[in-house]
């Protein structure tokens, strides 16, 4: 049983096929981790019945809190959107789409009082081709032009202390932001653990990560993170 209290981050964008099963999985199992925790469910302006299944059943069970964003923001705008309102002493956040396990989270736990973040990997990726060949791209471009070893950047399954996360003054509102999170994070010379974790297939809804959109925007603020950390006021 974890000492700490507990903020879940959980992006979602279309995933009425994946919330419900989500929560209630964390529903399930966090009580037997944790007596103090929150989840906090950030609606990046979903066009399907999303944000009406948070608010069904944020209206029965307050440990669900829902933010709504009036129109699509990106990844990286609704985890800082959820880091925000996080009021506990360690945050995880994790995808919604079903392709990570919540009882992975004592993986991390595991760790967390000897360092700052935990940082999850996928130890099988269950991805098509075209997204596994487009993150091996982003890892290399990443770790190319800033100098970071971690093998799975982007895994959307990492674990902080909360003043460690509020150290850092994060601007990525697309999928960069797993990476500025890294790189600033060892610029500040917190201390980080790589562990394995699962991962499974998506089965309902459709992988947005690697659209046109998704793509320009993460070139956009690579180039943007890199012109900020080599300004010597930084």
């Amino acid at each position: 049983m974890l000492n700490n209290s507990l903020s879940v981050v959980l992006p979602a964008y279309n995933e009425e096929g994946n919330i419900l099963q989500v929560i209630e999985k964390i529903l399930k199992i966090l009580p037997s981790i944790t007596c103090d925790f929150e989840i906090i469910a950030v609606d990046d302006g979903s066009t399907d019945k999303t944000a009406d299944i948070l608010e069904k059943i944020s209206a029965s069970d307050a440990r669900l809190k829902v933010i709504r964003h009036s129109k699509n923001l990106g990844y990286g705008a609704s985890l800082r959107s959820g880091f925000k309102k996080a009021q506990k002493q360690l945050i995880l956040y994790m995808d919604a789409d079903q392709q990570f396990d919540i009882s992975d989270i004592t993986r991390l736990t595991a760790f967390i009082e000897d360092y700052d973040i935990v940082v999850g990997f996928r130890e099988k990726r269950r991805d098509p081709i075209y997204r596994s060949f487009f993150s091996y791209c982003f890892n290399l471009i990443v770790r190319s032009l800033f100098g970071i070893k971690f093998q799975d950047i982007n895994c959307g399954f990492k674990l902080f202390k909360r003043e460690a996360l509020r150290k850092m003054m994060l601007f990525s509102t697309g999928s960069l932001i797993s990476a500025e999170i890294l790189v600033k994070a060892e610029i500040l010379k917190l201390r980080m653990k790589q562990v394995a974790v699962n991962h499974y297939p998506r089965i309902y809804g459709r992988q947005t990560g690697s659209s046109l959109k998704v793509i320009f925007t993460i070139l956009w603020e690579m180039g943007k993170l890199k012109i900020q950390i080599s300004k010597p006021s930084f």
